[in-house]
């Protein structure tokens, strides 16, 4: 048998459970990071996260300009003019604010407050990560583009995945893939290593983790299932 880590959709409760102290403005907002086609991350936000008076903070992380593209391939910004580089800055600046105007428009359309946040740094999940004891973030909402089983199969973590494994016990990370939640925060799943030959079947089980009873996702203790 192998091991591997695994989180799952959740189908039933998608909602996020917020500390009953929600007497203070900061306990109530929610902080979502935002990269692009990130729509249904902050729509799930939105519907499921939001309580009554909280704010959403769109944290977007983008990476410092070290090459520039030309004609002639990419170059170092050291290589060409600052004039040159400056416009490539200004031009890259326009699409994080259209990118951003996207999501705060829904905010605006579900009338709750927003607010952005800026970050450069070449490691997002890092740069993240350092945010949260800056600001006190205890409701962070993320995206990933990878599926369960690209999860399981693969042995690179997403950027969510790093920061909910690696984020301070305060901070309650919620991972929404596809518009749906993920359940579980790395459960050990250990895979019978014997895999059926046309049906893929696959047997799992779930080693339960230690969390607090104010924990983000719902408890789940094991599962079989059959992938195709």
């Amino acid at each position: 048998m192998s091991c591997r880590e695994i989180e799952e959709i959740e189908e039933d409760n998608n909602e996020i459970v917020l500390d009953n102290d929600t007497s203070t403005k900061e306990s109530r907002d929610i902080y979502v990071a935002v990269g692009k086609n990130d729509a249904n991350v902050v729509k799930w936000a939105l519907d499921n996260a939001v309580s009554p008076g909280g704010r959403v903070f769109l944290v977007h992380v983008f990476p410092p300009v070290s090459y520039i593209p030309t004609p002639a391939g990419r170059l170092a910004r050291s290589q060409l003019s600052q004039e040159h580089v400056q416009v490539y800055i200004n031009e890259e600046s326009n699409k994080r604010k259209n990118l951003l105007l996207e999501y705060t428009r829904l905010c605006h359309e579900a009338k709750v407050v927003v607010e952005t946040m800026l970050l450069e740094s070449k490691e997002a999940g890092k740069a993240i990560l350092d945010l949260i004891p800056v600001v006190h973030i205890s409701h962070l909402v993320m995206g990933t583009k990878r599926s369960p089983i690209q999860r399981l199969l693969g042995r690179r973590q997403s950027t969510g995945e790093y920061v909910q494994k690696n984020a301070p016990s305060y901070c309650n990370v919620a991972i929404v893939y596809e518009g749906k939640k993920l359940k579980g925060e790395y459960k050990r799943v250990i895979i019978d290593s014997q895999i059926k030959e046309a049906t893929g079947s696959v047997t799992m089980a779930i080693e339960q983790n230690e969390r607090p009873a104010n924990s983000l996702f719902s408890e789940c203790l094991c599962f079989s299932r059959k992938f195709l």
